[in-house]
């Protein structure tokens, strides 16, 4: 038995069932008493659905589907393949999708995030905030991999990996908490002041074209080699590291949600050819673009 399971069925379970009725898919993990009960939905979301907050943790895992929003947030955030939302203990929320949305709801409880916090020295974020359409391809393999086994009928995992794998998952929203703190310091600290925020966009727009550091750091007034030192600093990683990693990302993205050739995806998302593509995504995901999208 997990020292942080549940005694009985999670709260969201019960304010789902009421939303959806009978067909409430089954909860995965209560019974055997994981750390983390899960269960698989698949769902239209209307022009809104409102979850009211519960007592523990809900993470959200966006496996296909439509894209989901989060309304009442500014920006309007967008939940799309791959994406982790987290819903922190009585934080409620109201959610949109034009289509039918696939996602894991992933369940646990505050002492499981504060027993991995002491682990890894991340005591000071034990009790994360809210988050909505988060990319972690980190966080998210290991979301994708506590789904399928917890839905393996042919090979049913017993409590002890289930319970080793909701450490990982656990460890994982401690870090993209982190990630997003370090955002947060960027809007606060000098470069913030210079809206370095639209080096962010600027990025984001011009994922598949040639990028110079001088592009960059013209749009926030700095020298090349004083904004890649800033950047570096509230960012986490250098602005070339950044730059790959989000055109790995786009790819990935838009490998699984598209059917444009691999060859054009590489040329809109700045690779110098689709080999170059290849090494990158299979780097990050474990496999080759041909079988991300295949699903093999």
């Amino acid at each position: 038995m997990g020292i942080h399971s549940f005694e009985h069925e999670p709260e969201h379970c019960g304010v789902y069932r009421a939303l959806v009725g009978p067909n409430m898919p089954p909860i995965l993990g209560v019974q055997e008493r994981w750390n983390m009960p899960v269960v698989r939905h698949r769902r239209t979301l209307g022009h809104g659905l409102y979850f009211r907050g519960v007592d523990h943790y809900v993470l959200t895992y966006h496996v296909g589907g439509a894209s989901a929003r989060r309304l009442a947030a500014s920006p309007l955030p967008t939940a799309r393949i791959g994406a982790l939302s987290l819903q922190r203990p009585h934080s409620g929320g109201k959610f949109s999708s034009e289509g039918v949305v696939e996602y894991g709801h992933f369940y646990f409880k505050q002492s499981l995030l504060c027993e991995v916090s002491d682990e890894a020295g991340l005591s000071h974020i034990a009790e994360p905030e809210d988050f909505f359409a988060l990319s972690d391809h980190a966080a998210a393999r290991d979301a994708e991999a506590y789904l399928q086994r917890a839905m393996d009928a042919a090979d049913p995992p017993c409590s002890m990996e289930m319970d080793a794998r909701s450490y990982l998952i656990a460890l994982g929203v401690l870090r993209a908490t982190q990630k997003r703190m370090r955002l947060v310091d960027l809007q606060r600290s000098e470069v913030g002041r210079a809206d370095l925020r639209r080096v962010l966009m600027a990025i984001e727009d011009r994922l598949g074209e040639p990028l110079r550091l001088s592009d960059l750091s013209a749009l926030v007034g700095m020298s090349p080699f004083h904004f890649a030192r800033v950047f570096r600093e509230h960012v986490g990683e250098p602005p070339a590291q950044y730059l790959q990693k989000r055109r790995t990302e786009r790819a990935i993205e838009m490998i699984r949600s598209s059917t444009l050739p691999l060859s054009e995806i590489a040329f809109r998302t700045g690779f110098s050819s689709q080999s170059h593509m290849t090494r990158r995504v299979k780097a990050a995901t474990g496999t080759t673009p041909g079988k991300l999208r295949s699903g093999a």
